[in-house]
């Protein structure tokens, strides 16, 4: 018989191990591992000890999403609540300066609005159509992890610059009408390079930043 045969013989047949059950007990398999000769019942209790531990594995990774998803959701909840307090552009940097503080757990971070903006403690920063400054940051629309050039890493950190391996820059925009306009950034630096990887992602960030621009706009004059 082929062994194609065998196998449709034995898919036709399941009673077949069950009627000689003494040849199921002499039956050996290769060890998966180190190729010495066991018996099937060991060769299936090892196959059950991979699934479990796949299985495991998966439930671990479920309950890290999950716990996860809960710090997104606490986060978000504190940053809204305390956005509808705020009544002043300078409220507002002193919500962000928590937020950073408390949520991220980052060194450093740089708040520019772009315009002029006299009357309050916020950097402010007027973007000129030949901008050199921040022509990195700037150009941004939606949120960016990685690296920035040197000169814009010294603009936005001063001395720090040097300390920073990684950045998220959170832009800050107003999307009335269907147009762009750039409000101002939000940009946060970090000592590692894991920190802010561009291989991470960025959908929280961008949760945050859109939700940043809804409470800045509030505030604008």
């Amino acid at each position: 018989m082929s062994e194609e045969e065998v196998i449709q013989y034995l898919s036709n047949t399941p009673e077949f191990f069950v009627r000689n059950a003494d040849l199921l007990e002499s039956l050996t398999l290769p060890h998966p591992v180190n190729g010495k000769v066991i018996s099937l019942l060991e060769y299936q209790v090892n196959l059950l000890r991979k699934t479990t531990a796949s299985y495991r594995a998966q439930f671990e990774r479920l309950v890290e999403v999950a716990r996860e998803n809960e710090s997104t959701m606490q986060k978000s909840r504190r940053l809204v609540l305390a956005g509808l307090t705020c009544s002043s552009l300078d409220d507002l940097a002193v919500i962000i300066d928590d937020m950073v503080r408390e949520d991220f757990e980052v060194t450093h971070h740089t708040l520019i609005l772009y315009g002029e903006f006299p009357d309050n403690a916020i950097r402010s920063h007027k973007l000129v159509e030949d901008e050199l400054s921040l022509s990195h940051t700037s150009g941004f629309n939606e949120c960016f992890c990685g690296m920035l050039p040197d000169n814009e890493m010294r603009f936005l950190f001063a001395d720090n610059a040097a300390s920073i391996r990684s950045v998220a820059v959170l832009p800050l925009l107003s999307r009335e009408g269907g147009a762009i306009k750039k409000c101002g950034v939000l940009v946060l630096g970090a000592d590692s390079k894991s920190a802010f990887d561009k291989e991470k992602g960025a959908l929280f960030l961008q949760y945050l930043a859109d939700l940043l621009s809804a409470i800045l706009l509030r505030l604008l004059p």
